[in-house]
């Protein structure tokens, strides 16, 4: 009876190591997964803030023709109008391709759970929801 005790622990000390190892591997890849797109929603938001910026100069010192002091206070209230909408396109572009890069390379099963919930849209949370409250 004790070997029969020794082998099952040795099965099941075996099937804890390859679940820790699974996580890890998943862990790796998320961590790796947000620190690139992280990066990436930087850049982009960062990119977007510079364009739109461009755009608001444009339209108020050339299309406009105000003073240099009314339009300085257009070009301010632009200003917080172009950051808060480069910020918010950033992250409406970083969501688009995380969810595109997602499923192109099949990494749901590689990567955590709340990684993914980031990339859901409001249907997969509604199913989602409703398959967590019917089980």
């Amino acid at each position: 009876m004790n070997g029969n005790m020794d082998e099952l622990d040795e099965k099941e000390k075996e099937k804890r190591k390859n679940d820790q190892i699974a996580y890890r591997k998943k862990q790796t890849t998320s961590n790796t997964f947000l620190l690139f797109g992280t990066i990436f929603e930087i850049v982009i938001s960062f990119l977007f803030v510079l364009v739109y910026f461009l755009i608001s100069a444009v339209i108020v010192y050339r299309l406009l023709n105000v003073s240099e002091e009314t339009g300085s206070i257009i070009f301010n209230i632009l200003l917080i109008i172009t950051f808060i909408g480069g910020l918010v396109s950033g992250f409406w572009v970083y969501k688009r391709l995380g969810r595109w890069v997602i499923n192109k390379w099949n990494l749901k099963e590689k990567l955590r759970d709340d990684v993914l919930n980031q990339f859901k849209t409001r249907k997969e949370y509604k199913e989602d929801f409703e398959n967590k409250r019917t089980r």
